[in-house]
């Protein structure tokens, strides 16, 4: 960024540049780890399904928790379903309700990103104090706040 750059404290420009550093930082490891064709949301969907391992969890939770519409959900669990990650399973009350459930290819996959997310945060926050972590991450809770 240029100093003379009027853009260059834009929070929405610097948070793009950070977004985009830290993805592309995470898909070249996960690379490396034998991890092929995998976006970030994929990723945070596995880690949702993984932490709820023993929930029922639907499509519409994915949407909630991800701030998502219905459609980018759906095709999203649709292409995990085809890769092998994830299963989806009529609910007992309700057919029209999938259930989704991680297979052990998904849990696999997902313990291999997470070494590599793990790589990338100690990348990302080396010589960053608690505090400043901690700051960082109320300032961008602040922001999202300010913007829903």
């Amino acid at each position: 960024m240029y100093q003379d750059d009027p853009a260059a404290l834009h929070v929405g420009r610097l948070t793009k540049i950070l977004d985009h550093a830290l993805t592309r930082k995470c898909l070249k490891i996960a690379r490396e780890r034998g991890i092929d064709e995998f976006s970030m949301m994929h990723g945070h969907i596995l880690g949702f399904l993984y932490c709820r391992q023993q929930q029922d969890v639907y499509q519409r939770d994915l949407e909630a928790a991800f701030h998502i519409t219905r459609s980018s959900v759906s095709g999203m669990v649709k292409l995990m379903e085809k890769k092998g990650y994830i299963t989806r399973q009529s609910d007992d009350g309700d057919t029209r309700l999938k259930k989704l459930s991680l297979t052990e290819l998904g849990i696999s996959v997902f313990e291999r990103s997470m070494e590599a997310i793990d790589e990338v945060e100690a990348l990302a926050s080396q010589g960053l104090s608690l505090e400043e972590r901690a700051l960082f991450q109320s300032l961008c809770q602040r922001i999202l706040a300010n913007l829903q």
